[in-house]
């Protein structure tokens, strides 16, 4: 099989030889790579040391060259094509982690919510140098996926590198379904919204319809917290839908492609819009289709953002399936802000920049407050009663400062806004 193919292959170059240049995708130069490539294969057959298995020698020159590229263009095996097209419901077995190849390692982008990831403090920016002792280096992205997947109630073994430890560590992990919905919500001090949007998932705008209709119904959409934070993207018809509802007109993402632009999404007037205050929460975790909407709601000035960088993963890929039900994951554009400013590597910087934690006592011994004052009037006793939050969000700190921000939304939210015009 591999001679024959080899000799198809040396034919077609010969061939393609003949014909002008420009009747052809590959230059000339490109040509004569490629014939050297079928001296290769011949070398392989003849003279190695064992018997060559042709489809796994061909494919596995296939993922080489996708390798020369960016860490999104892959090739799938019909196993790992057929859990991609799973992942957009938010139905699978796994630990529940998003993953990419950052300057060539495997990454963490951010854990699912509540997944055994998250359970177990994976941090987006981990480096994962090992799934089940297997070195992860020698490994597509889509090959780790895979291999982190796996029969529910099984476990896996991740090795992690972090940014502040000098040795890498081990986490096991037990495998669960991972049913995450894409939106969940709540109300904060009785007067205010909560939602958070996982992932872009088929249902992510129906979803986020119903949270919103039944915040307005309890009289809590005085100002909304919107949290991105460790949503790692998906569909982008989803999160173009999303934000269309904050935004009454104007663009929410470009596309280019070679320097050309091949796709521009404007918001349609038309349908009910959310018109409340907005603070949109994000972090690192943040990716893709969620820094989509984050430009978006910024560059409209329709939102504040607020919490840390996001992870500035801007680039457009297309799923070409192939005959044998395997898949080529194809990047073909880069995602642009309405302002025209690329997402990919540089990610949404925040208005208002927030640690994730509060600070420390000594921090706020570093700031001079009216109660560090010689002879300030002592407070009197508090005369309004404060509703007691879940423990869950009063826990977390960036949501607390979101809320302040939006009790003191016109004082705060005109200072922005006047800063972004200077």
């Amino acid at each position: 099989m591999l001679r024959r193919f080899q000799y198809f292959l040396t034919i077609a170059v010969v061939f393609l030889l003949l014909i002008p240049p420009k009747s052809f995708a590959l230059t000339e130069k490109g040509l004569k790579s490629l014939h050297t490539f079928t001296k290769v294969l011949t070398y392989l057959e003849e003279g190695y040391v064992d018997p060559i298995d042709e489809e796994k020698v061909i494919k596995g020159a296939i993922r080489g060259m996708l390798m020369t590229l960016d860490p999104h263009t892959i090739y799938m095996s019909p196993d790992v094509f057929k859990e991609l097209r799973v992942d957009t419901s938010g139905r699978f077995d796994g630990v529940g982690i998003e993953v990419t190849i950052k300057d060539g390692v495997l990454t963490v982008v951010a854990p699912i919510k509540d997944s055994p990831a998250d359970k177990s403090g994976i941090e987006p920016g981990d480096k994962i140098i090992k799934i089940d002792g297997q070195r992860t280096d020698s490994m597509t992205l889509s090959e780790a996926v895979h291999k982190m997947r796996g029969r529910r109630g099984s476990k896996v073994v991740l090795t992690l590198l972090r940014h502040d430890t000098k040795q890498p560590f081990d986490v096991t992990l037990i495998r669960q379904k991972i049913n995450v919905p894409s939106v969940k919500y709540d109300v904060l001090d009785a007067r205010y919204g909560y939602i958070a949007i996982t992932s872009f998932q088929e249902d992510t705008t129906k979803s986020l319809k119903k949270a919103l209709k039944d915040l307005e119904r309890k009289n809590a959409l005085n100002g909304l917290v919107l949290d991105l934070r460790k949503n790692p993207g998906g569909l982008l018809d989803q999160a173009v839908d999303v934000a269309n509802m904050f935004l009454s007109s104007g663009t929410i993402v470009t596309t280019e492609s070679r320097g050309q632009q091949i796709d521009k999404r404007e918001v349609d007037p038309k349908g009910e819009k959310i018109k409340c205050p907005l603070v949109v929460l994000v972090d690192g975790g943040s990716a893709s289709a969620s820094e989509i909407v984050a430009g978006a709601l910024k560059d409209n000035k329709r939102a504040m953002l607020l919490g840390a960088r996001t992870f500035g993963k801007g680039s457009v890929q297309t799923v070409i399936e192939l005959e044998d039900g395997s898949a080529l994951k194809l990047t073909v554009a880069r995602y642009f802000t309405p302002s025209g400013r690329s997402i990919q590597a540089h990610g949404i910087e925040p208005d208002i920049e927030v640690p994730a934690e509060a600070p420390t006592v000594e921090e706020k011994r570093k700031r001079i407050r009216e109660e560090m004052l010689p002879g300030h009037l002592e407070p009197e006793e508090e005369k309004i009663e404060t509703k007691v939050e879940p423990k869950r969000l009063l826990d977390d700190y960036r949501i607390r400062v979101a809320l302040d921000y939006l009790k003191s939304w016109d004082t705060f939210h005109g200072q922005i806004m006047e800063e972004q015009k200077n």
